[in-house]
């Protein structure tokens, strides 16, 4: 199998940098492949340009909803990848796929249907609605080849890999720059075709993309082309929705803000709607290596935290989150200083200059905790608490900023509006500071570690676990965050005791089937197809075979690094054929 865990070794800082600055020149090409559309398409005039603005929210909705399940894929596919069970991996990766495709299906069967309604509901008047069916229609019709690739390099990040989404974005970007002209304006034999070329370019520009994407995917041997059952797809899109819905109801937050901010703030004028603009349209760009950072988190918090190396997790959260702030704070400086200058680049009327050098001195006072928040809404949707971050989301966007901003533009004015953005941005960092400490904070060491509310049955075996394994010196011991006992060597989780008796354990694909099999070990009760299994430890006469359990998994951990001792401590436990052939197998993919 061609695709390990690459991110559960190193140093976390150059490994995080190593993720995070593919993924923002990846935004960045995003952003230039929408700058060459809208160039062009206003070069065809005020009216078709008018007609691509109405079709901002519908694609930006669309979008959301494609990029959470894409956030959700690479949660899901870089947990499995920890773990390391390639057969669960090239499930979830397919089955994502197979959900886009389906997404596509019912979202560009309704878009059709329902183009004219919807953009009149949008304030389109009637001599816009044929130049929008021109656009969407194309787009409807060919949103596979934007909203499949998606959720494929979701995969592909997933894996540890962000610079090959890079460069199939920067091909993306490429091609729709020299296609926009060509299909717009009419090239060779090519007539022009005006708004309707602008979507036939972008739809062929993303055929690459689909192409490129499909084809990285297959050498990573991430495709697993058998026909699925009906429950293994709802096992896999269960896992990858879990965390893609509440990530896409948080993308859907942030224009229904902006949307609603904007209203209040034209009650303010004209100049203070264009100050706003021109505001964002900075924040949008300081903000990038923040936001690729938090990016970055998710498929390095993924495979971490599948893996159980949750030291690891806890110090890379913390080192994404400081950068994130001192990142704001640098930010801030940098426009309190230079704010006048870029103001007047994007405006020459001096009321617009003044609201804008005024957003850049008082909202950039929160970039800090907008990267804390950021950094905190990754985390969450990397370790399947993907809720947390929509909270935060709403929070922010909805529940705070908007009361706070109403309130700051009754009693101070247009910098009221501009206090309540920051101030709410402020509290909402606050909130996630406190929400991460369940992951950045170090679990309670103890000398003695006691299961509150376990039965005497179950103290009395965990004890007699604790002296079985006493020799084995590098095993530590401590409370896990889920109240269990939990063996540890380093930050690797051998396995852990849980107050009701249930002893789980990870063990690669090849070595849980054959312990299944023999018996040894059932499902683990909550995630049947996950590397993790159970073994109860209710009683004396289970401690036995508990302690060759964990030798086993203490053996093995050490395979790859010392295989000689690693070898002298399986020939100690007695292996059964099937047992020895399984692990054999296991070693040799690890060294391929």
């Amino acid at each position: 199998m061609a695709t390990h865990a690459q991110l559960l070794e190193g140093p976390i800082g150059p490994t995080l940098t190593r993720l995070a600055v593919p993924m923002g020149l990846g935004i960045i090409f995003i952003i230039a492949l929408n700058l060459a559309d809208t160039y062009f398409v206003g070069m065809l005039g005020t009216a078709q340009l008018a007609a691509m603005s109405f079709t901002f929210p519908v694609v930006s909705l669309v979008m959301s909803v494609v990029m959470g399940v894409g956030v959700g894929t690479t949660s899901a596919v870089s947990r499995e990848i920890g773990a390391g069970d390639d057969k669960a991996i090239r499930k979830l990766a397919t089955h994502a796929m197979m959900l886009a495709v389906l997404i596509v299906v019912f979202v560009s069967g309704i878009g059709l249907l329902t183009q004219d309604p919807v953009f009149r509901l949008l304030g389109a008047d009637e001599q816009l609605l044929p130049l929008l069916r021109e656009y969407m229609t194309v787009w409807y019709l060919g949103a596979a080849f934007l909203v499949v690739p998606m959720v494929g390099m979701g995969s592909i990040r997933a894996s540890g890999d962000t610079r090959t989404p890079m460069f199939i974005m920067m091909t993306a970007a490429i091609s729709n720059v020299a296609l926009d002209p060509m299909f717009i304006f009419g090239f060779g034999p090519i007539p022009a075709m005006g708004l309707r070329g602008a979507a036939i370019a972008t739809v062929l520009a993303r055929s690459v993309t689909l192409v490129l994407a499909l084809w990285v995917l297959q050498r990573k041997e991430l495709l697993d082309l058998h026909v699925p059952t009906w429950t293994e797809l709802r096992r896999s899109w269960g896992a990858i929705l879990s965390v893609g819905l509440p990530a896409a109801v948080t993308n859907a937050l942030a224009p229904v803000a902006t949307a609603v901010l904007t209203w209040l703030i034209a009650r303010h004028g004209t100049a203070a709607v264009a100050a706003y603009g021109v505001g964002s349209r900075l924040e949008g760009l300081l903000l990038i290596a923040p936001f690729a950072l938090g990016a970055a988190l998710t498929p390095f918090i993924g495979q971490n935290w599948g893996a159980h190396h949750t030291e690891r997790v806890a110090r890379g959260i913390v080192l994404a989150r400081n950068f994130a702030m001192a990142w704001g704070a640098a930010a801030w400086v940098v426009l309190a200083v230079g704010g006048n200058g870029l103001a007047g680049l994007f405006a020459d009327d001096p009321a617009v200059t003044q609201y804008a050098e005024l957003y850049l001195w008082i909202v950039p006072l929160s970039y800090g905790a907008h990267g804390l928040v950021s950094v905190a809404s990754a985390s969450f949707n990397a370790v399947d608490k993907a809720v947390r971050a929509t909270v935060l989301s709403a929070l922010r966007s909805l529940v705070l900023a908007i009361p706070l901003a109403a309130l700051g533009s009754a009693t101070l004015g247009l910098p009221g509006v501009f206090v309540g953005i920051a101030v709410a941005t402020v509290i909402s960092a606050a909130i996630a500071y406190r929400w991460m400490q369940d992951l950045t904070r170090p679990p309670a060491r103890r000398a003695e570690v006691e299961l509150e509310g376990a039965s005497p049955a179950v103290h009395q075996a965990l004890e007699a676990l604790l002296a079985g394994v006493g020799d084995l010196g590098d095993i530590d011991v401590h409370a896990t965050r889920q109240r269990a006992a939990g063996f540890f060597v380093g930050d690797r989780e051998l396995g852990h005791v849980h107050r009701g008796g249930q002893l789980d354990l990870a063990f690669p694909p090849e070595i849980r089937d054959q312990l299944i099999d023999e018996d040894k070990v059932d499902h683990h009760r909550h995630q049947h197809d996950s590397c993790w299994v159970t073994h109860r430890l209710d009683s004396a006469s289970d401690v036995p075979e508990a302690i060759w359990l964990l030798r086993l998994a203490h053996a093995l951990l050490r395979l790859a690094r010392e295989p000689n001792e690693s070898e002298r401590e399986l020939q100690q436990l007695v292996l059964s054929d099937g047992l020895r052939r399984s692990i054999d197998r296991a070693h040799a993919r690890w060294a391929a």
